[in-house]
């Protein structure tokens, strides 16, 4: 389009003139540019509204969108200096229309926005970044503003009110949020006559994790959500985004929630958190402001099977979403959740949610199998998972399962051990499915609890990490409806199962006439 009808012949006595045609053209197409990529950048902006797309969804766009204007911006540039080169006076040029020093400025600003915001940069300092790319974005919307001529000035206008609207309704959801104004203005539970923000306990973990419970928390969310949060004695007017790892509770009978996030602690903030909880000697209270929550989690409810997959804290993301599903199967019939951990003690942070949403799971009729790879070393006895004590029912009749019927106070424990003979795993096994053993039995580096005519299982395995081709594939092929696949992990992680998706289905030649039911992929990253 830039192009069109140009033929840029150094013999034309309009030579000089097209050059101009061309870079005015992409004036015209980079100052349009401006608000989407402003819009793109806010939490709450038209295109989330519009669409029900959340604004992390719509980041990458931002980003190329931004690189594209980068490019059309030279174009414009490097056309107009070489039409001035040829008629012989860049000088004159830029001393008759300073407007065009303030241009090059904003391209140099926009430059480095562009290059600062790749991913290797934003991780190396991502407090850094935050501070230099919201002060660019202001001082290039001046530079604009003195640049562009007056008749295509709006454009400035509607990215800046794009940006006004951004956050003015954030700060007034905030302050309403920290305020308890609409708790109150709902008539639910507030401790206290009048609080500002939250209080927050936070706790070491293994690992480099850093556990955080906000108490008395006065409003829901949904399973798969983030939240930002600031506290003021770690670090001043910082936000920084944690997925929830909890499903909200039930508290129209009283009583009130809890918020958990489970935090792996880097440089910056999660640094100094981590260091704050290690030399804390009792669980001192820590104020903290909320913003949020934020996201628009999946609905795959209507799917027959669903697939969970995490990695190390992103169970945050699939354990609330099992207990969801679990809750409240509707059409899902069968629930496969893998968690990839490297520390066994990790462990221990789902455990209860897990074997609540089993138990849910068996009272719905739904399949679940469970299962939990630990990739790194492991001592004797280092992670037991408890089987639910609700026996599971049966897979057709919706009566308990009599066969794996249990005294009120026994149970089974999975446990990851020492390896053990052929003969050993055998016995194991035999122990393990026993409705009458109640003591606890230890398991292989793969061992399986599993109900004798249910469809409940647990396993653990310690043989690495596994492939996607071993989680996915065999409830696919055996699926009778469409399958949601759930992922939440690292960017690596992320691509790979993305590609591995993408080759099954093609594979299947999924809705091209042969009747493989379709599949379903969303995946959440860590880190932006």
């Amino acid at each position: 389009m830039l192009w069109s009808n140009v033929l840029l012949t150094p013999a034309s006595s309009l030579y000089a003139y097209k050059w101009e045609i061309v870079g005015f053209r992409a004036a015209w197409v980079s100052v349009t540019q401006l608000p989407l990529i402003y819009c793109l950048s806010c939490k709450i902006n038209v295109i989330s509204l519009i669409t029900g797309i959340s604004y992390e969804r719509l980041n990458w766009l931002h980003r190329w969108v931004a690189r594209t204007l980068f490019l059309t911006v030279i174009v414009h540039w490097s056309f107009f200096f070489q039409e001035w080169t040829i008629a012989e006076f860049v000088d004159f040029e830029l001393q008759m229309m300073p407007m065009v020093k303030y241009g090059f400025g904003a391209w140099g600003v926009i430059g480095w926005m562009v290059l600062s915001s790749f991913g290797l940069f934003r991780r190396a300092g991502y407090e850094f970044f935050v501070f230099q790319h919201l002060a660019s974005a202001g001082i290039l919307l001046w530079l604009l503003h003195i640049h562009v001529p007056s008749y295509a000035a709006y454009n400035i206008w509607l990215a800046i009110g794009f940006v006004a609207f951004d956050r003015v309704s954030r700060l007034v959801w905030i302050t309403g949020r920290n305020l308890h104004l609409f708790a109150r203005a709902k008539n639910i539970f507030v401790r206290g006559k009048f609080h500002l923000g939250y209080m927050a306990r936070i706790s070491p973990l293994p690992a480099g994790y850093v556990g955080v419970a906000i108490d008395d928390i006065d409003f829901s969310w949904k399973p798969g959500q983030h939240i930002y949060i600031s506290i003021p004695s770690i670090g001043f007017v910082e936000f920084h985004p944690f997925t929830i790892a909890n499903e909200p509770k039930n508290i129209s009978n009283g009583g009130t929630r809890s918020i958990n996030l489970y935090i792996k602690a880097h440089s910056g903030f999660t640094g100094r958190l981590q260091r704050k909880a290690q030399r804390s000697t009792a669980e001192k209270p820590l104020r903290v402001f909320i913003s949020g929550p934020w996201g628009l989690p999946p609905s795959v409810e209507a799917f027959e099977t669903v697939i969970l997959i995490g990695t190390s804290s992103g169970a945050s993301f699939t354990v609330p979403i099992f207990q969801s599903l679990a809750r409240k199967p509707f059409c899902v019939r069968r629930i496969y959740f893998h968690w990839i951990i490297r520390d066994p003690q990790q462990v221990t942070w789902f455990s209860e949610a897990i074997q609540s949403a089993i138990s849910e799971a068996c009272s719905q009729g739904v399949e679940v199998l469970v299962s939990l790879h630990i990739t790194g070393s492991i001592e004797p006895d280092a992670s037991r998972i408890d089987a639910p004590d609700t026996a599971p029912l049966a897979a057709g009749g919706g009566k308990k399962c009599m066969c794996c019927k249990r005294d009120s106070d026994s149970s089974t424990h999975i446990m990851v051990g020492p390896s053990k003979t052929d003969e050993e795993k055998q016995t194991l096994q035999e122990e393990v499915t026993s409705p009458d053993r109640s003591d606890t039995t230890s398991a292989t580096s793969t061992s399986t609890e599993r109900c004798l005519c249910s469809h409940t299982e647990v396993t653990v395995t310690a043989a690495g990490r596994p492939t996607f081709d071993s989680l996915i594939r065999k409830p696919v092929e055996g699926a009778h409806g469409e399958t949601a696949i759930l992922g939440c992990g690292g960017r690596g992680f992320s691509a790979d199962l993305r590609s591995y998706v993408t080759r099954l289905s093609d594979e299947r030649a999924v809705h091209k006439g042969t009747g493989a039911q379709g599949l379903f992929l969303f995946t959440e990253t860590f880190g932006w």
